[in-house]
């Protein structure tokens, strides 16, 4: 019977080969690591990857591929361990496990954050940093839009009066000096700033990442409003539909043209006194799945 088990040298260098980077899920890095496997050997199966991770001969894996069990965080160790996975690649390994087993809603946001921060630091390209910093913290583009003010002071203090929650001195400076380098505002001759026409573009490779940490962020926030600011200050609802696959796309599309409206909306009246920046979260997702 031909042999089933890959040598570990051909071992090492399939998974060396694999862009962990490009996965935001453990269950399909696997079921990709499994079938660039499967291809140089044909005869491989999910018992043999088992064995090959430390379980036995075993269907764990199968069970973990199909999403049909989840990674606990204590066996992540052992499979980092056998992929020969270090440094930034080990740490995205086990953050995501993280951020999918976490037993509370702050490990999970935790797993998310040591990703997003082992993933900048294997990106040579400054520029793509700092694109992934300006939405890796919500006060980024709300600083930005607070230098559209007439009364904008770059100070640290006067911008960590005006922003809730708050946040450090430090952080104030940091973000101005990034929003500078991004050149999404600029520093005119009399000494004041104005935000330019410069868009933010979401770093190509990292895409999912960067609007995964964006909207947690986001998300995070909103669950503070609840507490910390008056009722007559902020709207939010929540509504339960059943809908079919048309409608949900209908709904969608309903959805981008109320933001294009309120868009549009905040470009008029542009000096008036009483203006604040507000944050503007919509989210459709499914609560039920097809009971397979």
């Amino acid at each position: 019977m031909p042999e089933r088990k890959i040598p570990e040298k051909s071992f090492k260098e399939i998974v060396d080969s694999v862009d962990v980077f490009s996965f935001m899920s453990v269950q399909d890095l696997l079921s990709h690591i499994y079938n660039e496997l499967k291809k140089h050997l044909p005869r491989y199966s999910y018992r043999s990857f088992s064995s090959d991770l430390g379980f036995g001969e075993t269907n764990y894996l199968h069970l973990i591929c199909t999403q049909k069990r989840q990674l606990s965080v204590r066996s992540a160790q052992q499979v980092v361990s056998r992929l020969g996975l270090h440094a930034e690649r080990r740490t995205w390994f086990l953050s995501l496990v993280e951020h999918t087993a976490g037993r509370h809603t702050a490990q999970r946001a935790e797993g998310i954050r040591k990703a997003y921060k082992a993933r900048q630091r294997t990106i040579d390209n400054t520029l793509t940093r700092d694109e992934m910093e300006f939405f890796g913290s919500w006060y980024h583009p709300v600083i930005r839009e607070l230098v559209g003010r007439k009364d904008f002071s770059a100070e640290p203090r006067w911008i960590c009066q005006r922003l809730r929650p708050k946040i450090t001195l430090e952080q104030a400076r940091q973000s101005i000096e990034l929003l500078l380098r991004l050149g999404t505002i600029e520093l005119r001759d009399d000494g004041t700033y104005q935000i330019t026409d410069t868009h933010i573009h979401v770093p190509e490779g990292v895409n999912h990442l960067t609007i995964h940490k964006y909207h947690q962020e986001m998300l995070h926030l909103s669950e503070r409003s609840l507490s910390e600011v008056d009722a007559s200050e902020r709207d939010l609802s929540a509504v339960t539909v059943l809908l079919s696959k048309s409608q949900v796309a209908e709904v969608k599309a309903l959805l981008r043209e109320t933001r294009k409206k309120i868009l549009a909306l905040s470009e008029k009246s542009e000096h008036a006194e009483d203006k604040q920046i507000y944050q503007m979260n919509m989210q459709l997702f499914p609560v039920t799945g097809q009971g397979r």
